[in-house]
């Protein structure tokens, strides 16, 4: 699978983390799952009759949507907004890289950057209504540009990242974000 990633690592690498959640989110209730250790490479067709291939599947499905709104969240002020509620308070990493999308578009910046991708997805550990899954991501190179053409933020390619997210189930069905932790990284780096 090879899904967009813009700047996203970037920045988490750099420190940078999202999070939110309202009060009223409830958890959902997963299947009784073993965890799996294959990566999932497409999400086109939805595995019938395997739980945890199911689960890995939707969360997949989720995670794409999570970078693809990131993505886009850089240029619209709905995406930033939706992006916002992906996540809980508690991924410091979430709410560092939303918080750095706010005041980018506050101030005027720009993203300059190539388009990352997400190499793959592996779930992990299922507990009640929380998932663990791992994330390994390309992040090319990029940079934020003032208005007037200050380089405000640059960062290096990354090549490799991998990211363990935990993820919890709301009672509305949807996902969101509980954590995000930098495991390691094959190479590049921010700069």
């Amino acid at each position: 699978m090879r899904t967009p990633l813009r700047c996203v690592l970037g920045f988490a690498l750099a420190g940078l983390v999202l999070g939110a959640c309202s009060d009223d989110d409830q958890p959902g209730t997963l299947p009784d799952v073993t965890p799996s250790t294959t990566s999932v490479e497409s999400t086109s067709a939805t595995p019938s009759g395997d739980p945890t291939a199911q689960l890995e599947a939707e969360i997949t499905t989720f995670y794409e949507d999570y970078v693809d709104t990131i993505n886009e969240s850089w240029t619209s002020e709905e995406a930033l907004e939706r992006r916002r509620m992906m996540f809980a308070n508690s991924c410091i990493m979430c709410l560092q890289g939303y918080e750095l999308t706010a005041q980018a578009h506050a101030e005027g910046w720009t993203l300059e950057s190539g388009l990352g991708m997400i190499r793959s997805v592996r779930l992990d550990a299922v507990d009640g209504d929380v998932a663990t899954f791992l994330g390994v991501e390309d992040v090319a190179s990029g940079r934020l540009v003032s208005s007037s053409g200050e380089v405000v933020e640059q960062f290096g390619e990354t090549i490799g990242a991998q990211i363990v997210y935990r993820v919890q189930k709301r009672s509305s069905g949807d996902w969101i974000v509980i954590t995000g932790d930098l495991l390691s990284v094959e190479g590049g780096g921010t700069g």
